[in-house]
């Protein structure tokens, strides 16, 4: 299969890139693997929150965000930069174009800073689990949903739209004049303004905040092995001077234990969650973003490749968010809710009630 690709030298004439059947195969059903796991992992997400009202907390709110952009990018990114890929110039025109690099960008932003808020949510939750309601309410949920959406659009759209993040060199000119080409060649002050907006700066604070959340869990489960020494003492004592009725001390402490314990766990559980996640998202990022500003400030020679390669391993990333979920019993339990209520309710008999009653649509 032959590929026009254009050149870039200057001479206007076209290069032919060659792609063997097989190579055409694999490429076409890997990218059809990594959007048909984004498109249908991030939907799943979105209809378990929208579905059961058990789900419907803060934080899923901003999960539901974070699948929002992931959908974009399994939806809209993701094939475009296949067939861009694929037939080695741009189809589409300079307004898609744009509209499809300001997308990029937007979806980025937009999954890193509502990360940072999700840390910022578990911070509370575990260092203020008494005021937590009332600090972060659904409406602040829902106004820092939309503030991260407004600078993830200010970001992208503008600088993209008013062409100020195009590079000054010959070969970034001669791709902006041209239809066909819709390589992303920023220049230096984009590349690290845009860098560290969308990427540095919320990666720190997540990092800062989920230390601080690590040390007070620590801290929590200390606390909650002591009082599990200190309840199985007053067991023993009761045991070995007891009359045969319950000590109400005991019992007391017992039901105080048992709901500590119970609220602890599913915090960590949470916590620990959300850290696989900013984990996941940090490993597939980051070495696109190094990379990024050392091509803003160095001539690196022709590492499209590398480039490419490092960006598709970031669109991967949405893969992942669903399936980090599935160790959740609430979305899992959701998940299998959902996926069998049609063979169901076809069939007249129920398949999915093994280990979903915990789902319910009552709060």
């Amino acid at each position: 299969m032959e590929v026009t690709e254009v050149d870039q030298s200057g001479s206007g004439n076209a290069t032919q890139v060659e792609y063997s059947d097989i190579e055409v195969v694999l490429l076409g059903a890997a990218t059809a693997i990594l959007v048909a796991a984004i498109v249908f992992g991030n939907m799943l997400v979105i209809g378990a929150i929208l579905r059961f009202r058990r789900l419907q907390t803060v934080t899923n709110l901003l999960i539901a965000s974070l699948s929002a952009a992931d959908l974009i990018v399994g939806a809209a990114v993701v094939p475009l930069g296949y067939v861009y890929i694929l037939s080695g110039s741009w189809q589409f025109g300079d307004f898609l174009c744009e509209f499809w690099t300001a997308m990029d960008v937007l979806c980025v932003t937009a999954s890193i800073e509502t990360l940072c808020v999700i840390a910022l949510d578990r911070y509370l939750a575990i260092t203020s689990p008494l005021r937590y309601t009332t600090l972060l309410t659904r409406g602040r949920a829902l106004a820092a949903i939309v503030g991260v959406w407004a600078v993830a659009s200010l970001i992208s759209f503008p600088p993209i739209h008013l062409k100020l993040w195009v590079s000054m060199d010959q070969e970034a000119r001669r791709c902006l004049a041209d239809e066909r080409c819709c390589d992303f060649n920023t220049n230096a002050a984009y590349a690290v303004s845009s860098s560290v907006v969308s990427f540095y700066i919320p990666l720190v604070v997540m990092a800062f905040l989920y230390a601080r959340v690590y040390r007070e869990a620590q801290r929590q489960l200390r606390k909650i092995r002591k009082d599990e020494r200190r309840l199985q003492y007053l067991r023993s004592k009761d045991d070995g001077g007891g009359d045969g009725r319950e000590d109400p001390e005991v019992s007391e402490a017992e039901k105080d234990d048992k709901h500590s314990f119970k609220l602890s766990v599913k915090e960590h559980k949470a916590v620990r969650t959300l850290g696989i996640i900013m984990g996941t998202f940090t490993l597939c990022w980051l070495p696109f973003f190094i990379l990024n500003i050392l091509m803003a400030f160095m001539h690196l020679g022709d590492i499209k490749l590398l480039f490419r390669m490092l960006n598709w391993l970031g669109y991967s990333n949405s893969a992942f968010n669903p399936l980090i979920y599935c160790h959740s019993p609430d979305f899992r339990n959701a998940f299998q809710r959902i996926l069998c209520f049609r063979k169901a309710r076809r069939r007249g008999r129920s398949f999915c009630t093994e280990g979903v009653a915990e789902v319910t649509t009552t709060p």
